[in-house]
């Protein structure tokens, strides 16, 4: 299961991967990046010694992390926690098992089990959904006071009335972030492993998947508009959340290999542009995403100078 078209031994990884994965440790749940990437080095095993500095660093950062969360007094963190474990290992464990899957199906599957596997032990530590509600809303409610200090009254007032449902959709963010970490763990282990086991991920900008999935999308919703209560209520808003969370990251693989050529300062104004406005961006690269199940813009033909079609 070697793959050939893994990097030379010694390449450094590209900028914009090691930006985007030094983010992800400091603003995502880390451990679904660390304990999958310290089972990938671990089950290669590693050859070089970049691998084993890598397996060193991804165990001993991620066990101290779990050390550290089953110590927490907060029930929410300790779910997280379990949650990011279990993911992890099922999704190296679904590399071996299904190694013609793709990234995306992996990644889902890991979570699902996850969150599976930590209902399980909640119910069975005969911890209620309320009391996670209530935990992740003070949560927040702390975080929210060191963001806002200093902010406007009203606006901090709005935030704070806003938080009983962020503790709500909290689950579906998790599932998000939890297969972003998953696949970037994946992508990284391919750029610094000498002979890394399986096929390596395509880049961002070719990211794409099934367009029968839409039907998936909008049955929930479909669900979501009859304003569904209860339990399936909060599924069904937990899977617009990833839903619109995989078709934001498929419009911005095309924006990506639109601009792949502009040079930085125009790649830098889109970007700052984007911040900017940032609600309607988002907005903006979700319908992108949709829309290209069924314009695919990226195999589109592009009018040459001479009048011809170029591919």
């Amino acid at each position: 299961m070697t793959s050939p078209a893994a990097p030379p031994e010694g390449c450094r990884p590209a900028f914009g991967t090691t930006f985007v994965v030094v983010a992800y440790l400091l603003v995502a749940p880390p451990l679904f990046l660390l304990v999958p990437l310290a089972l990938l080095l671990a089950f290669s095993p590693p050859r070089s010694p970049r691998e084993w500095l890598w397996l060193v660093l991804a165990a001993g950062l991620g066990g101290l992390k779990v050390l550290g969360d089953a110590a927490h007094p907060a029930v929410s963190v300790r779910l997280l926690t379990a949650v990011a474990i279990t993911a992890g290992g099922v999704f190296v464990l679904l590399i071996y098992l299904l190694p013609r899957a793709t990234t995306l199906l992996r990644a889902g599957a890991a979570m699902i089990a996850g969150m599976g596997a930590a209902a399980v032990w909640a119910r069975s530590a005969g911890i209620a959904m309320a009391t996670i509600d209530a935990a992740l809303t003070e949560d927040l409610r702390r975080g929210l006071e060191i963001g806002l200090r200093g902010a406007d009254p009203a606006q901090a007032a709005m935030m704070t009335e806003a938080l009983p449902m962020m503790a709500r959709s909290f689950t579906g963010i998790v599932v998000l972030l939890g297969m972003m970490g998953l696949a970037l763990a994946w992508r990284w282990y391919h750029l610094i492993a000498s002979a890394p086991i399986g096929q390596p991920p395509r880049p961002l900008f070719e990211f794409r998947f099934n367009d029968h999935i839409i039907w998936g999308a909008i049955f929930t919703l479909a669900l979501a508009l009859f304003n569904v209560g209860g339990p399936i209520g909060r599924v069904v808003t937990w899977a617009a959340i990833v839903w619109g969370g995989i078709y934001a990251i498929r419009g911005l693989a095309i924006v990506l290999r639109a601009t792949e050529r502009w040079p930085l300062p125009g790649k830098l104004l889109v970007l700052i542009a984007s911040v900017l406005v940032l609600p309607m961006a988002l907005a903006t690269i979700v319908m992108v995403g949709v829309a290209d199940t069924w314009i695919d813009f990226r195999n589109r033909s592009i009018p040459t100078a001479g009048g011809g079609n170029a591919s």
